[in-house]
């Protein structure tokens, strides 16, 4: 199927039907791995800067007490995605950690704003886009938490990293631990590069 086909098939409401049944179904439990990323990045940004250049120092009850600074991720809160070129809009909610769509959006935590086919690209199954590649120019984001803002974010990874589970990377399989690792691994990798791609558009603004 060439591109234009697929996009003509692909429909934002889809793509976000499609993610909230793999993430209520726990599909190659990627929110495993994915939410402690992000927990991890909103703790981070929940210190001080002079905490964090003594984080080395602190005790196991201390680093454990900093990591439950924020509740956590993807448990109870709302995302608009809205198209600038279709009109359309979709309401993101996670509701004791399950998510579901509706198409209309009320008071959302985080909006995420783009043309249809760049929302598309990144949120199909067979993403075409690399997120931190848009942010700031295809896609914004509007959010008064910066906590909140981060979930967005890593919302925004998880599709490409469901395709490296499906590429054969099957955490539930027999080689689980090396699944863990590389998985893990992609995980922080792309929610680095968001969280710094982010905070130059910020910079920048």
């Amino acid at each position: 199927m060439d591109q234009d086909t697929r996009e003509e098939k692909a429909t934002l409401e889809r793509c976000l039907r499609d993610i909230a049944h793999d993430i209520n179904i726990d599909r190659f439990m990627i929110m495993e791995y994915l939410g402690p990323v992000v927990d991890g990045c909103r703790a981070a940004l929940n210190v001080s800067v002079d905490k964090a250049r003594s984080i080395h120092k602190m005790s196991d009850e201390e680093f454990e007490s900093y990591m439950d600074s924020t509740s956590q991720s993807y448990q109870s809160i709302t995302f608009c995605l809205r198209t600038s070129d279709t009109n359309e809009e979709y309401l993101v909610a996670f509701d004791r950690g399950k998510m579901k769509i509706y198409d209309e959006c009320e008071e959302p935590d985080v909006e995420l704003v783009s043309e249809h086919k760049t929302l598309v690209g990144v949120l199909d199954s067979d993403p075409q886009f690399s997120p931190p590649d848009l942010l700031g120019t295809s896609i914004e984001i509007n959010g008064s938490d910066s906590l909140d803002v981060v979930e967005a974010l890593g919302l925004l990874c998880y599709p490409s990293l469901l395709r490296i589970a499906r590429s054969g990377v099957d955490p539930s399989s027999l080689l689980s631990e090396d699944a863990d690792t590389v998985i893990m691994a992609a995980a922080t990798d792309m929610m680095s590069k968001m969280i710094k791609k982010w905070f130059d558009v910020q910079l920048a603004g």
